[in-house]
């Protein structure tokens, strides 16, 4: 241990000591026993000597060895006292009366001063003895608590004596230290993964490699890129939705370079005193240097890297200047790589995210088909999938699904399975799952009086046929089987992975989401009989409406972004004007297929759940009925 160390573990055991025995009660003369120092017995109860009687203090405990003694009631002492009957009278070690009756027998009672002077109206002790333990009690207590006083007011004194004294030293040590008083400082240690994590362990992220392979490159060979003059990447941005594996992809850099790995996040320097945050932030640069070349990760860099002046949080500010001055700064750090994660690139402040402190943003999106088949396939390689389960028609199904989701959704599928006592993992399983996370509840058996099974299945059919005839997108399953979430059936979409969106295409999407009020309508004959069970399908319409006309300048206003205008009223009727346009093309379009759609809905009434191949016969007249004449 430094010998700065032991210094002051040494000061801080003294400190306890003398707080220990700041602690401990400080006797008055009137409580010493003076059993304590002289042998008493049986033998020093109270004995006539001429006219005086002398109260002596017995030890109960010795005396309860040889004799019964029991305690007595203030009624029993002064029938006692009173009827005569007492014989004598002593003290006891632990300051209460003791008494010997005439018939021998011995009992106790508290000490007062009201008994000793009934005592000394039989003459059972003499007289003045109640004045005299009246006048030791007042003039022992105040020796006592002013002893006591004084010895507290010394230890204290010197107590906050050393403390200053010790703190000044420390300062003197340390002159750049800055003292802050804070809470349990974040565990900043390096932290290296239990498991080492390559590049192997992180799927579809091809399209990223070649720039976190130069990274891992320089970490393990800064001579090569020195030589050449060029300046090694300080900083790389991690960004995307959450759980697209942004901290997973820091621990494989961390992992294939073989360097320490340095991990907090944004909240932790987030604190109400003004200097914590920059005072961690600097303590966490100072132990990556010690430890250089290696990685600093910070995940949920935008509790912290917010644009300045927008608060009136000067603890932020000063928190991200600390951060500033460590990233590019008078004191620069050598052989750090600093990662950072963020869900929220557009609130970063822009001297954060400028070149010489980040010269690198990587967007981390949401995998496409093939990276999530890469993915699944990573995660499946450790379960018993049965023969039956496709890979790839999982990762069709599952568009717009995360890799951490994917993970989730096998591992849940994994769980059912183990519940059912299974050795593999089936299709019903994982379909299973699919459900309960897409839904965020269980299946629901419905009651065979239930009303409404018939709307639920038109409902569901209005969306399946849509989806079909009017997008490339596919519908992999569609069911009316009830959700313990409130949910009265669902059509599974798989959208088609294209980047970009035509018109037509989003028009054609608000009439999907319009199809399930729509069949309903068809199916009531009027709608004043529709319900509410197209509230989440309106609210969808409303978004991708919106988007239409006041981001991608679609609609009559021209190509305008509103959302930066301040009054977007004028958008309103021009939404209303295109949804209900949209909804009446919709009710047209069902009725021109509306045999398609009775036979959806009776299958989905005989069988509760249609897979994609199920749906496309029916569709088609397959299933034993003339083919009917579709039109979109």
């Amino acid at each position: 241990m430094p010998k700065k160390s032991r210094k002051s573990s040494t000061v801080f055991r003294f400190l306890l000591l003398l707080t220990f025995l700041c602690l401990l009660p400080v006797p008055s003369y009137a409580e010493i026993p003076t059993a304590a120092w002289s042998s008493s017995s049986i033998e020093s109860t109270t004995v006539p000597t001429g006219s005086t009687r002398i109260l002596n203090r017995v030890d109960l405990s010795t005396l309860s060895k040889y004799v019964p003694v029991a305690s007595i009631t203030e009624d029993q002492f002064y029938d006692l006292n009173f009827g005569m009957r007492i014989a004598s009278v002593a003290f006891t070690t632990e300051n209460l009366l003791l008494l010997r009756t005439l018939d021998n027998q011995y009992c106790t009672i508290a000490m007062s001063e009201d008994y000793i002077k009934a005592l000394e109206l039989t003459g059972a002790v003499d007289s003045g003895a109640s004045v005299r333990f009246a006048s030791n009690t007042s003039q022992e207590k105040p020796k006592s608590i002013m002893g006591t006083f004084i010895l507290v007011s010394m230890i204290l004194g010197f107590t906050v004596f050393l403390i200053w004294f010790f703190s000044v030293s420390r300062k003197a040590y340390e002159p750049d230290k800055i003292t802050v008083g804070t809470k349990e400082k974040p565990k900043n240690m390096p932290a290296t993964p239990e498991k080492k994590i390559t590049f192997d362990e992180v799927q579809g992220i091809d399209e990223l490699k070649p720039d976190l392979f130069r990274l891992v490159d320089a970490l393990k060979h800064p001579a090569k890129y020195k030589r050449l003059g060029a300046r090694p990447t300080k900083g790389l941005i991690l960004y995307g939705p959450p759980g697209t594996g942004k901290t997973l992809i820091a621990k494989a850099i961390s992992g294939e370079a073989e360097v320490p790995f340095f991990s907090a996040s944004g909240s932790d320097f987030v604190e109400k005193y003004v200097g914590v945050g920059a005072s961690r932030i600097r303590e966490l640069f100072a132990k990556a240097r010690k430890a250089s070349p290696c990685i600093v990760f910070i995940d949920e860099l935008d509790a912290i890297g917010g644009i300045r002046g927008e608060s009136n949080n000067s603890e932020r500010d000063q928190t991200i200047n600390a951060l500033l001055t460590e990233l590019d700064g008078f004191a620069a750090s050598e052989g750090i790589l600093t990662i950072c994660a963020t869900n929220r690139l557009d609130i970063l402040d822009s001297a954060l995210t400028r070149p010489g402190r980040f010269d690198l943003k990587i967007a981390v999106n949401l995998p496409d088909k093939q990276a999530r088949y890469q993915i699944l396939r990573l995660h499946s390689s450790g379960k018993k999938l049965s023969e039956e389960v496709r890979i790839d028609a999982l990762a069709k199904k599952t568009n717009g699904f995360s890799g951490a989701e994917l993970e989730n959704l096998l591992n849940e599928a994994a769980l059912i399975a183990a519940t059912e006592d299974k050795d593999f993992i089936t299709n019903d399983d994982i379909e299973n799952a699919f459900f309960k996370l897409l839904l965020n509840g269980h299946k629901k058996e419905r009651s065979e009086d239930d009303s409404y099974v018939r709307l639920v299945a038109y409902h569901e059919a209005g969306h399946t046929l849509a989806t079909k005839l009017l997008t490339n997108d596919g519908v992999p399953t569609v069911t009316i089987v009830q959700s313990t979430s409130g949910a009265g059936g669902v059509t599974f979409r798989a959208p088609e992975d294209t980047p970009l969106k035509s018109k037509k295409y989003l028009k054609n999407l608000v009439k999907v989401m319009y199809a399930g009020r729509a069949a309903e309508e068809i199916l009531l004959g009027s709608d004043e009989d529709i319900t509410t069970g197209a509230s989440e399908d309106i609210k969808q319409a409303t978004e991708i409406i919106k988007q239409y006309i006041a981001i991608y300048g679609m609609g009559t206003q021209g190509m305008i972004d509103l959302t930066q205008l301040t009054n977007q009223f004028n958008m309103i009727e021009e939404a209303s004007s295109m949804a209900n346009e949209l909804y009446r093309e919709t009710l047209n379009f069902l009725l021109q297929n509306r045999r398609s759609l009775d036979r959806i809905s009776l299958a989905l009434l005989d069988k509760e759940t249609l897979d994609e191949p199920e749906i496309d016969r029916l569709i088609s007249g397959q299933d034993g009925e003339e083919p009917l004449q579709l039109t979109s």
